[in-house]
């Protein structure tokens, strides 16, 4: 299954490729089309839902970091980006005045706070990848949620008990309806035993397309890991 930065910290975007100005010449355009240029040139990759990526973007000419080029790239647009992992950046709306979420939350999630684990730290990261096991069952159980085709990055808490109590969705998979089944699924998950009393939350998982860098180990999860295949 395609997971990447499980339990990375979300943080303001900072240089991902070196301290150093990156050249930039990206006229401004459908935002969707600059975020492809932008990433092209820093390695980065972007989630962004479909809906943002229609906005306008602003130009962004000349020698910037990339955290200055994004800025700059996003200034007027309403949105904000959040790392989701060294390498990859979460696009979304802002949570500054003029931001509007272009996802409705559910009431448990609006009081959610941004958190995440340094990496290195033993301890939690075997827990991230027993969640990972845990989500890798219940998404391929079926085939409205099969990774592989999409991507889409979320948050998630797991409570005391070992269940995931409190999800919501970062992006979109592009598809509604996928979107919808894939919090049905998720919410209320368990994960087979209580996280650590340290662990930072919520997690942040991002689910990628099969393409290089990504994994997929859905024929392993089975057909009957949390319900028989649809």
């Amino acid at each position: 299954m395609p997971f990447a930065a499980l339990a990375q910290r979300p943080a303001p975007v900072a240089v991902a490729t070196s301290a150093a100005g990156i050249e930039f010449d990206i006229a401004a355009q459908r935002l969707g089309d600059a975020i492809a240029a932008y990433s092209k040139a820093t390695g980065l990759d972007i989630l962004i839902d479909g809906a943002h990526a229609q906005r306008l973007s602003a130009a962004v000419r000349g020698t910037f970091s990339a955290m200055e080029a994004l800025e700059a790239m996003l200034a007027g647009t309403g949105l904000e980006a959040r790392h989701a992992s060294a390498t990859s950046v979460v696009i979304r709306a802002s949570r500054t005045a003029g931001g509007t979420a272009s996802l409705p939350l559910p009431p448990d999630a609006e009081g959610m706070e941004e958190s995440g684990f340094k990496e290195g730290e033993v301890l939690h990261q075997s827990y991230a990848a027993l969640v990972q096991r845990a989500l890798n069952g219940t998404l391929c159980a079926s085939t409205q949620t099969r990774p592989g085709s999409y991507r889409l990055a979320m948050q998630l808490h797991v409570d005391t008990r070992g269940v995931v109590d409190r999800l919501r969705l970062l992006s979109t998979t592009g598809v509604s309806d996928r979107d919808a089944a894939i919090q049905i699924r998720l919410r209320g998950l368990s994960v087979g035993s209580p996280p650590p009393p340290s662990l930072p939350q919520p997690m942040v998982v991002l689910l990628l397309p099969e393409g290089p860098g990504a994994w997929s180990d859905c024929a392993q999860a089975g057909a009957d890991a949390n319900g028989r295949m649809p």
